[in-house]
């Protein structure tokens, strides 16, 4: 086991050079990587999809199988990162675990799928924060009709405002993504509590034992399997924190440890609060039919009997979602930077380029910020094809995760070039918890592009498979007549081999921290 005396020694042993400023203690890592899962109130705005498709079974045991499968994720990924924590994170992860012959194609490929589905959850995060403050007009205002280019304005607001959030405001950021991660927990006890205390309480039998087939699906499976979905994307993303590694203290404990405890906080959240969801629907009916379009203001509805407290209760998951919506632009601009530090983005060297005064990656913050408010405007013409990035942010997520996990279960055989392994570890338990999460990554990877609901039309149809095979398709002409010649994998800035002054062995000091760089 590799123990590094410093952030820079295990920086440079991933072979880069330090640019950016450390300014993340733990709680700042944990608040952000527990607020941008914001597990509980993404299933507040997306649970209507599990409860056509399986119903409250499928919601209930989808949930659990979701949890149990992303904390696998988090193990692999903590174990990744607590060897190299880096901002390229998976594509660089890639590289170093793969055969040399493939490293450069296998990595440029994983980084423009990390890439794609990040940029896309962007996006989806200011739609979903678009959609829910006009679903809670259209409560307090029964006149107001939405329309597409008010939420397309929203969330291009939303979208420059933490874009200036992280870049003016960047001193600021630790403490704001601290507090939003105290909030997150709050708000969820205030929900919570409101929903048992005031609500009628459904039967045992509908909660645990009612499955619901309202999608058209010929098969029962089909439709349960597909329920699994919106747990999935509500516990996507867990790899956010992990971008920000270059700006950590102790990133290779303090990174692993916001991952896996963010998922355990989120996982126990998400499921008792969709418990109490569940037990507050006595009209299902009504919450599918709802004149604001989200189903959860209807269960708000009918668990209080009160507009108003229905309205605060929406506005605290907006509340999060927006804080949120800083951490996740931040994480996302760090692995575009990184890229491109790379030269897997076109334009490679403008993008990498760090201000100076406020050391933050302020061309690549400029850059997602445009191509948010470039996805945005397709939501003008079409609310479908919106619809088909918010589901290629999730495709795009798992084939993140699995590639990176399958390089790093073969690499554990290869007696030639061990693995290295950091402070924090799955010890014998690491190979079985990377089968499982790739098995995780399969199954959602294979449901994924199902269309939701039978039979097929223009408005329901899922094109997240096409438009993430015609991504690939030009990433890898892109890599064939261009990136190839230029893009070579991840750079070494410094030299990888570690002296012995930088390097102590567990054996040696088991006392030792990894890395106590972390000012008192």
């Amino acid at each position: 086991m590799t123990e590094y005396s410093s952030d820079a020694a295990a920086l440079e042993a991933a072979g880069k050079k330090a640019v950016l400023k450390r300014e993340w203690n733990f709680w700042a890592l944990l608040g952000m990587s527990a607020c941008t899962l914001c597990t509980w109130e993404a299933t507040s705005a997306l649970f209507a999809g599990a409860y056509s498709n399986g119903g409250p079974a499928s919601v209930v045991y989808g949930f659990i199988v979701s949890v149990l499968g992303t904390l696998c994720i988090a193990g692999s990924f903590a174990e990744m990162a607590s060897i190299s924590p880096i901002a390229g994170a998976q594509y660089h992860w890639s590289a170093e675990h793969s055969p040399p012959k493939w490293r450069a194609l296998i990595s440029y490929i994983q980084g423009w799928v990390t890439v794609t589905g990040w940029v896309a959850a962007v996006a989806s995060v200011a739609f979903l924060i678009a959609s829910m403050i006009q679903a809670a007009a259209v409560l307090n205002h029964a006149d107001y009709e939405p329309k597409r280019w008010h939420a397309t304005l929203i969330m291009i607001g939303f979208s420059g405002l933490a874009s200036l959030g992280i870049t003016v405001g960047k001193k600021l950021l630790p403490l704001w993504e601290t507090l939003a991660g105290l909030l997150h927990v709050v708000f969820f006890f205030i929900v919570f509590i409101a929903i048992l205390a005031t609500s009628t309480k459904a039967s045992n039998k509908d909660v645990w034992g009612t499955f619901i087939n309202a999608s058209g699906w010929g098969s029962d499976g089909v439709s349960f399997c597909l329920g699994f979905l919106t747990p999935a994307f509500a516990l996507a993303g867990v790899d956010a924190v992990v971008h920000m590694s270059e700006e950590a203290y102790n990133a290779p404990l303090n990174i692993p440890r916001a991952m896996v405890y963010s998922v355990v906080i989120n996982g126990l959240a998400g499921f008792s609060y969709i418990i109490a969801v569940l037990y507050a629907i006595t009209d299902a009916d009504a919450v599918l039919s709802t004149p604001t379009g989200l189903p959860i203001i209807a269960v708000f509805l009918q668990a209080t009997n009160n507009q108003k407290a229905a309205t605060a209760m929406i506005t605290a998951v907006i509340i999060i979602f927006s804080m949120a919506l800083f951490g996740v632009t931040a994480s996302v601009s760090r692995l575009l930077w990184a890229f491109a530090r790379d030269h897997g983005l076109p334009f490679s060297n403008h993008f990498a380029h760090i201000s100076p005064k406020n050391k933050s990656p302020t061309n690549a913050v400029i850059l997602l910020f445009s191509c948010v408010s470039a996805l945005s405007l397709i939501n003008i013409g079409s609310t479908t094809a919106f619809n088909a990035l918010i589901s290629l942010t999730t495709l795009g997520f798992y084939f993140s995760y699995a590639i990176p996990t399958v390089m790093f279960a073969i690499r554990r055989y290869n007696v030639s070039n061990p693995i290295r392994f950091g402070p924090w570890t799955m010890g014998k338990f690491g190979l079985v918890v990377n089968i499982l999460t790739v098995a995780f990554c399969v199954f959602l990877i294979i449901f994924l592009p199902f269309p939701p609901y039978l039979p097929v039309t223009g408005t329901n149809m899922n094109y997240a498979s096409p438009v993430f095979i015609f991504v690939m398709i030009v990433a890898t002409l892109n890599y064939v007549l261009r990136a190839r010649k230029k893009f070579t994998g991840p750079i070494k800035e410094v030299s990888s081999d570690i002296s012995s002054e930088e390097v102590t062995h567990e054996s040696a000091l088991p006392e030792k921290r990894a890395v106590d760089s972390e000012p008192s």
